[in-house]
């Protein structure tokens, strides 16, 4: 019987809490309360402490393993992976020996420690909560505040990164990666139909998505008394304060009806939260001379948030990304508050149109200043759709959500490793401007298989049984890929400068060489496109393993290690 669950989170309360780290926290207080034995591995921001040190501490009767993380851990080349986390994830597994691993967001910790988990044959399921898993930006927000429909062209924002060696990556190999180990993630939970087709489009089996709303503490907002008043309506906006949120629409909305007259006779505006934006709408409110009709209440901690919906008539999201399943959205509902969201991504789901709330056309802060407007002159039915709205989430409790969640757990179900995916091993200390321009080029082939750049340090033993060919990256590569390589019988791909392994590849016709980023494009193309080729030169690559390891070893003699 499944006793004992690991919640794996890259922040946790009390620290950093948003509605990913409020979700993960009511999950494993729920199932605390239904019997099971909880444990929950984090990340924290701490640059004071020791880099990877961990701290052991209890936050509501449950215990934490806090790992120290500083500012480089969330730079985008370096909060993907990471051996040093994977490490310290190992330990805290060998003591709490749980039966499930579930996750949540783990960027900024390492997505090695899926790999970790399946290696001890535990089951794992990891929810979703943004984009995260395919968008290095988590917001799918393309320059100017576009939604990207496309998420194979990554390059397009950002065509290489630098990880935590100094090596200067191609993007694409970031994505790979995580792909690499969502493949070996066992079940998913999406809160919304939304994000699981967007994952199902990023090449996440439909099969393995199973759809389940968060939940909501129904019990604690429902007994929310909203303070009663005669003026104008009330807005609130609660979230963090950024682009992607709509904070910039959202203004530009206020400024609208301050020149239309609404502003304080009609409508007045909470705005709750903190973030990059704050500083820009302190002084948008200082300048237009807002402080009667646009109360900032700054960061309001959750466990008192019931402040903030006892003064809210209406709560608006004007997102411009696609949001998943706000929080804060069912947390109004069960409060009887209807919404005025943005119609996009989850919100189409939460909020049904005229019954529990008002939609508006993301970024368009016209249409959002007249449904304002429109909803201020129409209280009686603002008051219905917020009886509409306590009625529509009347079912969706915490309670319903574990028992779900639990299911989840308990099911039985064989997943495969690679997910499909196949792999282009790189092994060396940095990836040539050749061969950047080579994955840039790269075109997946025709016959069904589909291939991952992944750096040879990157992988588990394990997934050597999915790699196709080893393309050495840079002047030398790494001595122990190339013994391993051949004597899996797999063909090799490396640069002239290197005279031995040139010579090693003519002499056994174990594998291609290549001069520059034209020819490395054309030999990779070549290989995976003509699979029966690929096998010949493994065959020959493992023949010229079995003549000798150790006259093999002095002929890669002075390779890195």
């Amino acid at each position: 019987m499944l006793k004992r669950i690991l919640i794996c989170s890259n922040f946790y309360p009390p620290f950093f809490v948003g509605g990913a780290e409020i979700i993960a926290h009511e999950q494993a207080c729920y199932l605390k309360k239904h019997g099971y034995e909880v444990f929950v591995f984090c990340g924290k921001h701490d640059d004071s402490c020791h880099r990877y040190s961990i701290t052991k501490d209890t936050y509501d009767g449950l215990k934490i393993f806090r790992v120290s993380l500083h500012a480089q851990d969330y730079h985008i080349g370096e909060n993907f992976y990471n051996r040093a986390v994977d490490d310290l994830f190992d330990a805290v597994v060998e003591e709490v020996r749980p039966d499930v691993i579930h996750f949540h967001n783990i960027v900024s910790l390492s997505l090695g420690i899926v790999a970790r988990a399946r290696k001890r044959g535990i089951r794992t399921v990891l929810t979703l909560h943004d984009h995260w898993g395919f968008c290095y930006k988590n917001t799918l927000l393309k320059e100017p505040q576009k939604v990207c429909n496309d998420f194979s062209k990554c390059a397009e924002c950002l065509p290489e990164l630098t990880d935590s060696r100094g090596r200067r990556l191609h993007i694409r190999m970031r994505q790979d990666y995580i792909a690499l180990q969502l493949a070996k993630v066992d079940r998913f939970v999406s809160p919304s139909s939304y994000l699981a087709s967007a994952y199902a489009k990023a090449g996440i089996p439909t099969d393995k998505i199973s759809v389940i709303s968060y939940g909501v503490n129904v019990e604690r907002f429902s007994r929310v008394v909203k303070i009663s008043t005669n003026g104008p309506m009330r807005f609130t906006f609660i979230g963090h304060l950024g682009i992607h949120k709509g904070v910039h629409v959202l203004l530009s909305a206020v400024e609208l009806l301050q020149k239309q007259g609404y502003l304080g006779s009609l409508c007045m505006l909470n705005i709750v939260g903190v973030g990059a934006m704050a500083d820009d709408v302190a002084k948008f409110v200082k300048e237009k001379r807002l402080d009667d009709v646009v109360k900032l209440w700054g960061k309001v901690n959750h466990t008192q948030i019931e402040k903030v919906y006892q003064s809210t008539d209406v709560l608006v999201t004007p997102s411009i990304w696609p949001e998943n399943e706000p929080v804060t959205i069912l947390e109004a509902m069960a409060a009887g508050i209807p919404v005025l969201a943005s119609a996009l991504g989850g919100n189409l789901e939460l909020v049904a149109k005229g019954v529990s709330g008002c939609l508006f056309e993301s970024g368009n802060a016209q249409m959002l200043a007249e449904k304002m407007v429109e909803m201020a002159q129409n209280r009686k039915h603002v008051e219905m759709m917020g009886s509409n709205a306590r009625q529509q989430v009347a079912q969706d409790t915490l309670n319903n959500y574990v028992r779900q969640i639990v299911k989840v757990y308990q099911k039985q179900e064989t997943t495969m490793t690679s997910g499909g995916d196949r792999m282009i091993l790189c092994s060396g200390d940095r990836l040539s401007m050749e061969c950047a321009f080579a994955i840039e080029q790269f075109r997946q082939p025709d016959n069904g298989k589909r291939y991952r750049f992944i750096m040879s340090d990157w992988i588990e033993p394990e997934d050597w049984e999915i790699v196709d060919l080893v393309w050495v990256v840079d002047e030398n590569g790494k001595q122990r890929d190339l013994l391993e390589s051949m004597k899996r019988g797999l063909p090799l791909l490396v640069p002239e400068q290197n005279y031995k392994l040139v010579e090693m590849c003519r002499n056994g016709q174990c594998g291609l060489f290549y001069t520059d980023e034209l020819e490395a494009e054309v030999c990779l193309q070549y290989l995976i496109d003509r699979p029966l080729i690929l096998a010949a030169l493994g065959r020959n690559a493992k023949s010229t393993s079995q003549k000798g390891t150790t006259n093999l070893s002095i002929a890669l003699g002075g390779l890195g290690r």
